[in-house]
């Protein structure tokens, strides 16, 4: 049965650019370990529930979760990692109450580039739900580092604690088996480090989790399980538990590391898929009433080459420009701008002499595009941002009608 619309969850946090809801906290993870490092627990089979009649939706934070038939669409541009594709069962019993139990598994993201550090633009994952409740909410943490059986570095015993980027999802789907993903594009992605980042810890992986709440006390909620035979890159066999409510173990106390003893069928390891943007690109997004236009890159631009990008929020008829503008400032701007709101360098304030204006031509609606990248110095930081000016009159500052968010980028 098609589950009603439910609207997206209101947790507190607005989008400075938009009506959007969510909650995304950015704190320095520079707090100690949450507990020693122990021995892995083994758990009976008794956890491990049968998947069966596999349901897609999808999530945005402009409409909440829909229903999505037949699979969902492509994020990204480019697909990080991903061990969606191959299942049998869940892990679906906890004691009697699943509600504000953390569960954390470990993904490895690989160095693509020269930043090293990657921009996720969405994500998926698979759960099922036993009948015990027709909808839920949930926060799907993203970790900047995690250490086997002792958790992230931002675990704190007994204390609240909070990931790189903490996101409220609402509205979702009980009843069932369902393979749903998150849309982050638009000023919602999460910056986190590549393996080769020593930020990323010792072992290089980064830590994600799904803690839900508002489930009717639910026993028969869970992420799928992937097999011995689909061990991913940076895997291990075994995931984390954190105690949110104190049910269990006690508020914020971490409660252990668990596998399934070794067998064959299944490996302690969530299912995961995590989407990027194009190599060494990060989207900036600034905090203006003009500030529109959406520009995601769909390939990662070079010297010389041809760049494919989309522009969406064209709202009518006007002419386009690509704004090519040398990064001057030292530091790290996007990261800055993603984190603060501060919109000084992504928007129409922006001194359109100096830089290189490329015509997109006469545009009406939201459209693709390709062009060949100008060349400039190798490895020189820039800032690609797309304007919109009326059909007639100058190309000033004064004149701009709309402006994109930037693509930072090393030529």
């Amino acid at each position: 049965m098609r589950p009603p619309r439910r609207p997206a969850l209101a947790l507190g946090w607005t989008h400075p650019s938009s009506a959007m809801i969510r909650i995304l906290l950015t704190f320095t993870a520079a707090s100690a370990l949450a507990a020693g490092a122990s021995a892995q627990q083994p758990l009976s089979n008794a956890h491990l529930q049968p998947v069966a009649n596999l349901q897609y939706g999808a999530y945005d934070f402009h409409h909440g979760f829909t229903v999505t038939p037949g699979g969902n669409r492509a994020l990204g541009p480019d697909v990080l990692f991903d061990t969606t594709g191959n299942f049998s069962y869940y892990y679906g019993v906890v004691g009697s109450d699943t509600t504000k139990q953390e569960w954390l598994d470990d993904t490895w993201l690989p160095n693509r580039g020269l930043s090293g550090e990657e921009q996720i633009t969405g994500m998926g994952w698979n759960y099922c739900e036993g009948g015990y409740t027709q909808y839920f909410d949930a926060y799907f943490s993203i970790y900047r580092d995690t250490f086997a059986c002792a958790g992230p570095s931002a675990w704190v015993p007994a204390r609240p604690s909070f990931a790189e980027c903490v996101y409220g999802i609402g509205g979702l789907p009980g009843s069932g088996c369902w393979n749903v993903t998150i849309d982050l594009s638009g000023g919602f992605e999460c910056v986190v480090p590549d393996s080769s980042n020593p930020q990323s810890g010792a072992q290089g992986t980064i830590g994600w989790s799904v803690t839900p709440f508002n489930c009717n006390n639910t026993p028969y909620l869970g992420p799928f399980i992937a097999k011995l035979a689909d061990l991913s890159p940076g895997s291990q066999d075994l995931f984390e538990w954190r105690d949110w409510s104190g049910l269990y173990f006690g508020s914020y106390v971490y409660g252990g590391c668990f596998w399934f003893g070794g067998i064959p069928q299944v490996i302690g390891e969530f299912q995961v898929a995590f989407y990027g943007a194009a190599a060494d690109v990060q989207n900036c997004y600034g905090s203006h009433s003009l500030d529109s236009l959406l520009l995601e890159a769909a390939n990662a631009p070079e010297n010389g080459a041809t760049w494919n990008f989309n522009l969406s929020g064209v709202g009518g008829a006007g002419r386009f420009y690509l704004l090519v503008q040398p990064d001057l400032s030292g530091v790290d701007t996007c990261d800055q701008a993603a984190t603060h709101g501060n919109g000084g360098l992504f928007t129409r304030q922006v001194a359109i002499p100096g830089t290189i204006p490329l015509s997109l031509g006469v545009q009406s609606a939201d459209f693709s595009g390709s062009l060949a990248v100008p060349s400039r110095p190798v490895d020189l930081r820039v800032i690609f941002q797309v304007i919109g000016v009326p059909l007639a009159g100058p190309v000033s500052p004064a004149q701009v009608a709309a402006a994109s968010n930037g693509l930072a980028t090393s030529l």
